[in-house]
């Protein structure tokens, strides 16, 4: 049986940045608090950016590449997980594709699968 994509919460309304990269880095095995992953990804009162995310992911030793990419070719194209900038500035974690479903892992709202 396939191990379950592991889930954080974010910790506050601006916080959704923090948790994606954290999803992502405990799914590769390596583990962070949100405190030190905050510390380099320099959010403001907004939260944190694209670059921001990437920057930090980079920091901690993993590849990060921003794309804007039509969903049609998203199994082909992009390994998985990836955080997705999601509605209005809110990021999530997309961990599972298929033909007619996504499953996303939303920092504020939880594991949701889409349809």
């Amino acid at each position: 049986m396939p191990r379950s994509f592991p889930f954080y919460k974010q910790l506050d309304a601006m916080d959704c940045g923090v948790a994606s990269l954290r999803m992502i880095a405990r799914h590769h095995g390596r583990h962070y608090n949100p405190e030190y992953l905050r510390s380099i990804s320099y959010p403001d009162r907004e939260g944190v950016s694209l670059m921001d995310i990437s920057d930090a992911a980079e920091h901690i030793g993993m590849h990060s590449l921003a794309v804007k990419i039509p969903y049609e070719v998203l199994p082909e194209e992009i390994p998985l997980p990836f955080v997705a900038h999601w509605r209005q500035g809110h990021f999530v974690v997309v961990y599972k594709i298929t033909k007619t479903k996504v499953w996303v892992a939303d920092p504020a709202h939880g594991k949701v699968k889409l349809s």
